[in-house]
């Protein structure tokens, strides 16, 4: 079983509610900090404040750029990439355009996503040499098997880190099956954040075992409290580990 600080940081806590107040911000900043999770997603608005909160600390401000469908321009996705960088986000999660993919304009999909690449490029070598993590959205459950295989070469191509399953947005959740589809596709050298319905610890389990590296949940406090901390684990299971034995040998 994994420990509280290994599983933390695969996860990525969100709060993506449309009525979350300044005062829920806060506090899903000092979960992140308390359990030192991978990063915090919200929406644009808040970027900047969690970025204050989250100062000096191991956790991340993530954003979204083109949610939840990615059908907006892409000067409209340039400015709000430009913005959540400008306020503190170093990762972001650009969807893409679901539109074009499924009426098969591949062009405009990898125009879109290298347009904001680009913008993350230039920010990493200007804003005090910060690296900003690219997480492309997919979508998957609006996708056929054959969208999600060019989608996936797609995000490969235009130098994304991550891809990313889905949003919380769309009618389905992600399954054990897009990971590996995913994975199958673009090999091991890109990351791959699956989220929807990420709600327990053995579901998280079960997705990092398929082949995902990261979990993006609202329920992070509650998964990683379903794990021991360190001081619940037995005396003799402590020590096994300092000694390199499994328990039990």
């Amino acid at each position: 079983m994994l420990s509280r600080k290994v599983l933390a940081k695969t996860i990525d806590c969100a709060l993506l509610r449309p009525d979350a107040t300044r005062e829920d911000i806060l506090k899903l900043c000092e979960d992140a900090k308390r359990y030192h999770f991978a990063a915090v997603f919200v929406f644009p608005y808040w970027v900047r404040l969690a970025a204050r909160e989250l100062r000096d600390s191991d956790v991340k401000v993530c954003a979204p750029v083109g949610y939840p469908y990615g059908i907006t321009t892409m000067a409209t996705k340039i400015i709000e990439a430009k913005g959540v960088i400008a306020g503190g986000a170093t990762e972001i999660e650009v969807m893409i355009n679901l539109g074009a993919l499924k009426s098969k304009r591949y062009d405009t999909v990898r125009r879109d996503l290298e347009e904001v690449m680009q913008i993350v490029h230039l920010a990493s070598l200007t804003q005090d040499g910060r690296d900003i993590l690219t997480k492309v959205v997919l979508e998957t459950s609006y996708l056929t098997e054959e969208e999600k295989r060019i989608a996936a070469r797609i995000a490969r191509e235009v130098g994304a880190d991550f891809i990313k399953t889905c949003t919380e947005f769309g009618p389905g959740r992600a399954t054990l099956a897009d990971i590996r589809l995913i994975r199958s596709v673009v090999g091991r050298e890109i990351g791959i954040k699956v989220t929807g319905g990420v709600d327990t610890l053995q579901a998280a389990l079960r997705f990092l075992d398929a082949g995902a590296n990261r979990i993006g949940t609202s329920a992070a406090v509650e998964i990683i409290e379903s794990l021991p901390s360190e001081e619940d684990e037995p005396e003799e299971d402590r020590e096994s580990e300092k000694e390199g034995v499994e328990p039990g040998e």
